[in-house]
């Protein structure tokens, strides 16, 4: 019980501060939500959108309705954004202890891993973003979990759960599309063995992800092209490159991401990914993944066990096919349940060593898990804010906010040069979005809350206008600095501090 309450104050706590600020992404997300749930439209106007159209993308609906449940009767804040996160975040915890009590029955062993996936970097992180990306984490955490239950004694009912939560997975985070469209026959072969029986109680497991495929299939002949038009601009043939260079960009990705340095050195190098404080996963990781690797091919005979092992090789194929931040954590989360799995089977194998060395290895792994964990903990609270400020976009809110103030009712103006900043405008005045469809959105928000961009290399003639401009933005000529916003000192460093500086600049025309 110590170990779970931990788990879930750490994940709770400090939510609008470690990272500091909002990203874009995240207040896009917060805004439709907030729309959804009070006018049941997004920023565009259309009703209930099953995706969500957000500065040349599509936002995927699970995270946002998830959320837009939550403004019901919660505030939209920063923490509220991030809250279904942390919630995500703690139920795939919950789910991989209950594969380790599923396949261990051993208390130590169970606590081992809910305080493993509870400190594992990439699961924190990602419990902590206003992104999309840990409702898929949490549904294919949440199907293994059943297929585990499903696999051990043939039920219907935990195969069909284990459909329904892949075809969640599909609607949950772009990648999954993916990842499920292989992790499905994936599961065909693993079964290979039972396809000898007249009934075959694995295959209710595949109407429910052939359901979603018909209902990706359709919404996309509704919207030709929109759910692969960012995903032309990053990927590795976007270039048009040969086929030969193609495939040693795909084999040198997918090699990338079981690299050690992705996984336990520096990890993701966006510090909105990861902390850069070490790699992906704790370093005790490693050992308990190699030992359940030796575990799954000594017992190779199990459904589940090989079903882990397909998984986790066909895990890094959607992120290996983008060249764009490689090696990029959110792309390859799909991973993460499976390796987190294989590291339960890891300590499950240890348990079989002679009493002293078994002993010994718990005590190694608990006190390794303690250490880093901690380590890592202190990092992400005392220094990540600092060091993530401006991929956060920190300072950005407050200076419109702030800035709309001193505007005394008249027309704010907002530098192009800062990060969408007509949706960080709108997460800070909630203007009502539009009542019909257009596919203009920044204009009628724009207008509803009497703001205007503008170009910052020619500032409009409008003298006593408060300007936001960007740090690396010119001086309109004449201006008065009216007050500035810096990225936060980091309150501990282990290592040098990283430095402070201006991030946004607001100014009154004259």
């Amino acid at each position: 019980m110590v170990v779970a309450a931990l788990v879930v104050i750490r994940n709770l706590s400090g939510l609008a501060t470690a990272p500091l600020g909002a990203y874009v992404d995240e207040t896009s997300i917060g805004y439709n939500a907030w729309a959804i749930s009070t006018h049941a439209v997004d920023e565009h106007g259309a009703h209930l959108p099953l995706y969500f159209t957000a500065f040349g993308e599509y936002k995927n609906p699970v995270y946002i309705y998830t959320l837009s449940a939550l403004l019901r009767v919660l505030p939209l804040t920063v923490t509220t954004i991030r809250l279904p996160a942390a919630i995500f975040g703690l139920l795939t915890c919950v789910f991989i202890a209950l594969i380790a009590w599923r396949r261990s029955r051993s208390l130590p062993i169970t606590l081992l891993a809910l305080a493993l996936a509870g400190l594992t970097p990439w699961l924190t992180v990602e419990s902590r973003l206003g992104f999309e990306v840990i409702s898929m984490v949490a549904a294919l955490s949440a199907a293994l979990w059943c297929l585990c239950i499903a696999q051990d004694g043939g039920r219907f009912g935990w195969y069909v759960a284990a459909g329904c939560l892949l075809a969640v997975a599909v609607f949950a985070y772009s990648t999954g599309r993916v990842a499920v469209a292989l992790l499905a026959p994936a599961l065909c072969v693993a079964e290979y063995r039972r396809a000898q029986r007249l009934l075959r109680p694995w295959l209710v497991t595949l109407p429910p992800v052939a359901a979603a495929y018909v209902v990706l299939g359709a919404w996309n002949l509704n919207h030709p092209g929109a759910l692969t038009e960012r995903f032309n601009l990053i990927s590795i043939g976007a270039d048009g490159a040969p086929l030969r260079t193609v495939a040693g960009r795909f084999v040198g990705n997918y090699l990338t991401y079981f690299g050690p340095d992705f996984l336990f050195i520096h990890g993701d190098h966006n510090t909105r990914h990861a902390t850069q404080f070490g790699g992906m996963l704790l370093w005790i990781t490693l050992p308990l993944v190699i030992a359940g690797l030796i575990g799954v091919w000594r017992r190779r005979e199990q459904t589940f066990l090989r079903f882990v092992l397909l998984g986790t090789l066909t895990a890094p194929v959607s992120a290996a096919l983008t060249e764009e931040g490689v090696p990029h954590s959110l792309r390859a989360a799909v991973m993460l349940p499976f390796l987190l799995v294989l590291a339960v089977e890891g300590m499950i194998l240890a348990r079989n060593l002679a009493r002293p060395w078994q002993t010994t290895a718990a005590a190694i792994a608990g006190a390794a898990v303690c250490v880093q964990g901690a380590l890592f903990t202190i990092d992400m609270y005392a220094t990540w804010p600092a060091r993530s400020a401006p991929g956060f976009d920190a300072g950005e809110i407050d200076a419109i906010t702030r800035a709309s103030a001193l505007a005394g009712g008249a027309q704010l103006l907002l530098s192009t040069s800062l990060d969408q900043p007509y949706i960080q405008a709108a997460y800070a005045f909630r203007p009502a979005p539009p009542r019909a469809f257009t596919a203009d959105s920044v204009t009628p928000l724009l207008a509803a809350m009497n703001i205007a961009l503008f170009d910052p290399n020619a500032p409009p003639a409008r003298p006593g206008a408060v300007v936001v401009l960007g740090a690396g933005d010119p001086i309109p000529s004449g201006a008065q600095e009216i007050f500035d916003e810096q990225s936060p000192p980091a309150t501990f460093s282990f290592g040098e501090p990283p430095p402070s500086y201006i991030t946004i600049v607001v100014y009154r025309l004259r």
